[in-house]
């Protein structure tokens, strides 16, 4: 049940210093933030600016900095984003529960509707145009597992593909999550641009005009700085941030062992991530019990997860894989452009429809994480909502249980090329079509 494998110094001197590698790229990209007019006005994060340093500087273009560097810093993405999920339902909460149960109910209809027609539009045009020309039907299966799913899922996916006689599908996927993920980060950031200037954003541009916020000069606060938490322990006894930090570590171990007992005894596969948070829920709750309850001080459990954000952006986008199949070039412009068309309708027009207040917010989080991984989704939520004032966290929070199992790399993500294999493509996208129109129709309106 407990790790049994030695972290000696020989793993962990390297790891540290990989890390303060990373922590390097994330003050350049700060100093390039501040200074520079382009990445100021289109609210570039120093995060997103840091990871595309380090991308150049990376195996795929100049060589500076060696793949297994990089390799290290994508393995950090699966960790850190444990520690930004685990907190998400702790401390008091201001917002109606049954506002957030509606939005939480719209959030799962949302995500697997976006997911079904990641794979009915790629299916239908490749039963249509692509099979004709010699072209496997499984290819229609690739986007979902790209986008939704990320990097991770498309490079679980070979056993799959070869168990299907069909190898060249992993390398595929690995692909679409290439392009997905460049389309989600900087479509997002076009998209959050766009937003702020037609007043659909919430958190940017709330109390002043988008010119002012384009001229308003960034910083780094040197007196007047804004107090942003309240100290819950005295500094006698713990720092405040370790202490909160400690309190974290709490729901993190405990949704390890969660984890471990769902896969042990009920053969149940779900992410640390999301157990994890089941883990901080129940702690708060057996806190509000004691006189420790309203020691939970939520801001300073931001500032924790926006650590652990900062450094998971920058090392996801430092290490992505740039891997192009040529032979599949123009399947993959054609399946994709008309994806990435749909995709920007459902999380613009259709977004105000599922979300209500903050929907701009939902959506961003969302749109990054169907296009590229939840970190994607994170990044564009922090350009969009800088000091979390949005439900998006809570809302995204709530939906995960309902969803990661089964979409996304869950249970039809890796099932679907089986259906695809046994039905045929048409048959197979004709279905995932259905299921997505009438959730279209189902998700509650605001």
């Amino acid at each position: 049940m407990i790790p049994t494998t030695e972290v000696g110094s020989s793993v962990q001197n390297p790891f540290l210093f990989y890390v303060s590698m990373l922590g390097i790229l994330l003050v350049i990209g700060t100093w390039l933030r501040l200074k520079v007019p382009f990445l100021k006005r289109y609210f570039i994060p120093a995060s997103l600016i840091a990871g595309i340093i380090g991308l150049l500087l990376g195996p795929y273009f100049l060589g500076v900095i060696p793949k297994h560097i990089t390799s290290c810093w994508s393995g950090m993405s699966g960790v850190l984003i444990v520690i930004v999920f685990a907190p998400m339902l702790m401390g008091k909460k201001e917002r109606s529960p049954k506002e957030l149960a509606k939005k939480v109910v719209s959030a799962i209809s949302f995500s697997y509707m976006s997911c079904f027609i990641q794979y009915a539009i790629p299916l239908l045009i490749t039963a249509a145009f692509f099979v004709p020309q010699g072209i496997n039907q499984l290819f229609g299966c690739t986007v979902e597992e790209g986008w939704a799913g990320g990097h991770g899922t498309a490079s679980g996916m070979i056993a799959v593909f070869e168990e299907l006689g069909w190898a060249e599908g992993q390398s595929l996927a690995v692909t679409t999550a290439t392009i997905g993920l460049m389309f989600g980060i900087f479509g997002g950031i076009v998209l959050i641009n766009i937003a702020v200037r037609k007043g659909w954003t919430a958190c940017l541009g709330n109390d002043e005009s988008s010119k002012s916020i384009e001229n308003k000069e960034q910083e780094i606060y040197t007196e007047n700085a804004p107090v942003d938490t309240h100290r819950a322990v005295s500094p006698m006894v713990i720092d405040n941030l370790a202490f909160h930090a400690a309190i974290l570590c709490i729901a993190v171990f405990f949704g390890y062992i969660l984890n471990w007992l769902l896969k042990t005894y009920l053969h149940f596969s779900v992410s640390w991530f999301v157990t994890a948070l089941f883990a901080g829920f129940f702690l708060q709750k057996i806190l509000d019990h004691t006189k420790w309850g309203d020691a939970i001080d939520m801001k300073v459990m931001s500032r924790l997860q926006g650590l652990a954000l900062e450094f998971l952006v920058a090392g996801a986008v430092s290490s992505v894989n740039v891997t192009v199949v040529l032979d599949y070039a123009l399947p993959l412009i054609l399946t994709q452009l008309v994806l990435a068309v749909v995709m920007i309708f459902l999380h613009t027009w259709y977004a105000r429809r599922a979300f209500g207040k903050y929907w701009f917010e939902n959506s961003m989080l969302f749109f990054g994480t169907f296009t590229g991984v939840a970190a994607t989704g994170m990044l564009l939520l922090k350009v969009v909502d800088p000091e979390v004032k949005s439900d998006a966290l809570d809302v995204f929070a709530g939906r995960a249980p309902f969803c990661a199992w089964a979409v996304g790399g869950g249970i039809i993500t890796s099932t679907a090329p089986v259906w695809v294999a046994t039905y045929g493509a048409a048959k197979v996208g004709l279905v995932f079509l259905i299921g997505a129109v009438v959730l279209f129709f189902l998700c509650p309106s605001w």
